[in-house]
């Protein structure tokens, strides 16, 4: 028996919105494919010879820079970035929120290893801390031994100085 779907997609919701195809003009601050590409961040100045004109950058999609060579990571990094400068251009129309809303966005260093090590930097950091522990309770009884030892060799000397008497 086949199960029908619950759900559907609808071609309304594949579309892009009007404001994506617009192509906004550059500022004073970003004249050119190399400076927008420079502020973003990240190394993608190295992709700047696949965007010949300011247009190009604006109306490529994600199959056409994967096809001029852009690896994953930057191609999505850029989009959101061109997206982010289209949405300030044409939604806040400030030049200063234009500039700012293009700024690289700097990565986090992981907390724990990362999300998906958390456990794994957990155990070993348990694991760490019980050898620790062990080498603290070995150095603790070794030390308690040495002491016991020099209390056991001053009772035999003063028995045996009281033997004397």
């Amino acid at each position: 028996m086949l199960s029908r779907r619950l759900f559907s997609t609808s071609a309304a919701l594949l579309k892009q919105s009007p404001l994506s195809k617009k192509i906004p003009q550059p500022t004073k601050e970003i004249p050119d494919v190399p400076a927008f590409l420079n502020r973003i961040g990240h190394n993608t100045a190295e992709y700047a010879e696949a965007f010949p004109t300011w247009d190009a950058l604006f109306s490529s999609s994600s199959k056409e820079m994967k096809a001029a060579g852009i690896d994953v990571k930057p191609r999505r990094y850029i989009l959101e970035q061109v997206e982010n400068f289209r949405k300030a251009a044409f939604i806040e129309n400030d030049p200063k929120a234009v500039f700012e809303s293009v700024a690289e966005i700097k990565l986090h260093p992981k907390k724990n290893g990362g999300e998906r090590n958390l456990n794994k930097y957990l155990a070993q950091k348990k694991v760490l801390q019980r050898i620790e522990l062990a080498k603290t309770q070995k150095q603790h009884r070794k030390a308690q031994r040495a002491t016991e030892l020099k209390y056991k060799q001053l009772d035999k000397l003063h028995f045996q100085a009281n033997q004397t008497l």
